[in-house]
């Protein structure tokens, strides 16, 4: 970062911690969900559904997200966050029951995507020029994995101290979300900015006032829907990964605690270790544009998710499996520390990046939604290998189509740098 100051970067980290830590209370069940059906007493199918609750009021709450992005101060919104957060999962620490759950889905919803999604992304992207974005949006999504494997390993070794029915041992997990929370909301307070770009990089556009006829604009730009599709692709895959444990348990018979710390490693550990490498490739290799090392990951991850498909039914080699599922883990987390790259890519104006990271997230994560519930469903009603052979259909489908939209998009962009080499106007690329 040409900014590279200690207080820009103790900044990153904690938006970046702040940012990847908040959905761990929301999205519990991708470490948990056995100890939440056996304390909590809910079934596969009604974990689904709180999973989807929070994904359907997330979907509405995205595009209003990139609107407070671009309007409201972003230090308040992310403290104000982070502390209601908190203070909700104090809720949920109770073991409520499920219709209260679901409430407690929807308010994580709005203090996790309305209020901090967003604003976290474009604030993060503030701290340095048109340049340095895919390196930043790298780093972020390495910084924001370094958290969150840090506090799922510190969780998972809490959740170990306890006898294995004790229903004290997932409330345990619950408050250290919650108490950590809020600290990182105090820590916010005193390091994020007010949310003004101190660069000028759009061509004197960056100080222009962002107004809601914008919103028909970024919606007219057809890489804002290219980006859009590349997201939802990757964010499948970022969904069903989440069902390692369950896979490596029911189809390899390993224990709950060995698949469990699997999972952090799959589902934490590659998170803080790929974001940043897929920066590093874009940086110094020859593939220089962050969209084509998508498409090239994304087509890593469907050979990987064909040799699943083809042991799925005879699950011999648990190393097999477990490497299959890491090679997936790693195109899929270096895809999400490079996919906020793209819109940058495209030459989107800082003064609507917030809204186009809104827009973009309401169709990227169309996945959580529906992943969930259908997943929980097989799991519950079909048998395990037809359960999970359907499960890596639709991670092939999915990524299928992130290599379609990659090709479109790449194509798009190639284009317009050549508009750009010719000296045409400086929105060229963001009207068409």
């Amino acid at each position: 970062m040409q900014h590279s100051s200690y207080r820009r970067w103790i900044t990153l980290a904690i938006i970046s911690f702040s940012g990847g830590v908040s959905f761990d209370l929301a999205y519990l069940r991708y470490i948990y969900q056995i100890p939440m059906a056996k304390f909590m007493g809910f079934t596969n199918t009604e974990i689904g559904l709180i999973m989807s609750t929070f994904g359907i009021t997330a979907i509405i709450l995205y595009a209003p997200s990139g609107i407070i992005a671009d309007k409201f101060s972003h230090r308040k919104m992310i403290t104000s966050s982070m502390i209601i957060t908190g203070l909700l999962g104090l809720l949920m620490a109770t073991y409520p029951p499920l219709w209260v759950m679901l409430l407690i889905q929807v308010a994580f919803a709005i203090t996790t995507i309305l209020m901090l999604w967003s604003v976290s992304i474009k604030a993060a992207s503030l701290l340095g020029t048109h340049s340095e974005q895919g390196k930043i949006m790298g780093w972020m999504e390495g910084l924001r994995g370094v958290g969150v494997m840090s506090l799922a390993v510190f969780t998972m070794w809490a959740f170990s101290q306890f006898e294995p029915e004790d229903p004290n041992s997932l409330k345990t997990v619950i408050l250290i979300y919650s108490v950590v929370y809020i600290l990182l909301g105090f820590l916010c307070w005193f390091f994020v900015s007010e949310g003004k770009s101190p660069h000028n990089d759009d061509a004197g556009q960056a100080n222009k006032a962002f107004q809601l006829s914008d919103i028909l604009a970024v919606l007219r730009i057809s890489t804002t829907w290219y980006c859009s599709m590349v997201i939802f692709g990757v964010f499948t895959i970022y969904a069903i990964l989440s069902y390692s444990t369950n896979y490596l348990t029911e189809m390899y018979g390993m224990s709950l605690v060995a698949a469990s710390y699997m999972g952090i490693v799959i589902n934490k550990i590659f998170r803080a270790i790929c974001g940043p490498l897929g920066g590093i490739i874009t940086t110094y290799s020859k593939i220089k544009s962050p969209t084509r090392v998508v498409q090239l990951l994304s087509i890593i991850g469907a050979i990987a998710l064909i040799a699943l498909l083809a042991t799925n039914s005879n699950p011999e080699s648990v190393g097999m499996g477990i490497g299959l599922i890491l090679l997936l883990g790693f195109t899929c987390y270096a895809s999400r520390g490079l996919y906020w790259a793209c819109p940058g890519e495209a030459r989107t104006p800082s003064y609507i990046m917030g809204t186009t990271v809104g827009i973009c997230s309401v169709i990227g994560f169309l996945p959580d939604v529906f992943v969930y519930p259908v997943v929980g469903y097989w799991q519950d009603t079909l048998p395990a290998a037809e359960a999970y052979r359907n499960m890596w259909l639709m991670g092939l489908c999915a990524l299928s189509m992130v290599i379609v939209f990659t090709f479109l998009l790449a194509r798009k962009i190639r284009a317009a740098s050549r508009d750009e080499n010719v000296t045409l106007p400086a929105d060229k690329t963001v009207s068409e």
